[in-house]
């Protein structure tokens, strides 16, 4: 198999992973590709059979339809077998690792560049995977305030309407599902505690997305220092794209206003208090200051119980995304 370089961009979601995948992609030697969800959505722990050549030529189809249509248009990736077997000529891949790598490289080459970028937030929760099947692989982890994410994904659901049209309103509706303060903080905690396992781990980096927003510049260089790459001032020009608040735009992503932005309204006490309450020991462990509060926000108790209802739904709607559900699961709620 063609020995090759591999960077892989994760984070909670709305972290800010797209956004240094467009900035990492602005360099010559790096390819970054679409959310993939090979890890956990095609790939689980549990997946250990050897694929036969049917199979094998099924999942570099379905990886390159993801790559050309999005996650969202996945279901005809037939149209893509010719093409995944002439990738797999002359090759026998059981392993759907290894079919997974053989796809990065080649379309890296494809795109005359040497180093992969993969950027699907939930590769967080495989980062131990990933380290030992990529030995060459480094990883930078995106952190950001968990009621910034909070806000980011309350309003989530409007991407469709706000330049991504693309968005099937199946999507548009299990993204506004999705949303409830304590299930975000929960997820963000998760994400944080395995952030906190490999933050010293030497092929891991950590990035905190207030820092980026502040000191791009400064950021950026020490990511491509980390990553052994020549640092430039145009990798920090990308288009504002994938904002849940903003229409898509070729201005310049990189805005201050993004810090601390849960500040200036769109969130009510007691999401701020719910998401506080859920996440405070990883808030402390990275830096954020919690809201202080003199009386406890009596809307609170609309969310607590409204919690395991839209949980229930939530789950329901999401079941055809999860590879492994008690994998799932246990990745991300219950994770110490």
């Amino acid at each position: 198999m063609t020995k090759s370089r591999q960077i892989f961009i994760v984070g909670s979601s709305r972290s800010g992973t797209t956004m240094m995948g467009r900035i990492l992609a602005n360099h010559k030697d790096i390819f970054t590709f679409k959310e993939l969800h090979f890890f956990g959505t095609i790939w689980t722990l549990s997946d250990n059979q050897e694929l036969t050549k049917k199979k094998q030529i099924d999942l570099m189809s379905l990886l390159l339809c993801i790559q050309h249509r999005g996650i969202f248009d996945k279901k005809k990736f037939a149209d893509f077998s010719f093409q995944a077997k002439q990738i797999l000529k002359n090759k026998h891949y059981t392993n759907p690792m290894h079919i997974y790598k053989l796809f990065l490289d080649t379309i890296t080459k494809e795109n005359a560049a040497t180093i992969s970028c993969e950027q699907t937030p939930k590769n967080l929760y495989y980062i131990e995977e990933i380290l030992k099947f990529f030995p060459e692989a480094l990883i930078v982890n995106l952190v950001r305030d968990q009621r910034d994410v909070l806000l980011s994904q309350k309003n989530k659901w409007k991407r469709k309407f706000l330049g991504a049209n693309k968005i099937p309103f199946f999507e548009a509706l299990r993204s506004y599902i999705n949303y409830h303060p304590i299930t975000i903080a929960r997820i963000w905690r998760s994400s944080l505690s395995y952030t906190s396992k490999f933050k010293n781990h030497k092929r891991v980096k950590v990035v905190k997305f207030e820092e980026l927003l502040h000191s791009p510049n400064h950021v950026v260089e020490g990511v491509c220092k980390f990553l052994k790459i020549k640092f430039s001032k145009d990798m920090l020009t990308v288009p504002l794209i994938g904002s849940s608040t903003k229409y898509d735009s070729k201005i310049n992503f990189i805005d201050k206003s993004k810090i601390n932005n849960w500040k200036n309204g769109g969130l009510s006490n007691a999401e701020i208090y719910l998401s506080q309450k859920f996440s405070n020991d990883m808030m402390q462990e990275f830096g954020y200051v919690e809201k202080e509060f003199r009386f406890f926000p009596p809307s609170v108790l609309y969310y607590q119980i409204t919690f395991p209802i839209k949980l229930c739904i939530s789950f329901i709607l999401n079941m055809h995304r999860m590879g492994n559900v008690l994998e799932v699961i246990k990745k991300r709620f219950f994770y110490k």
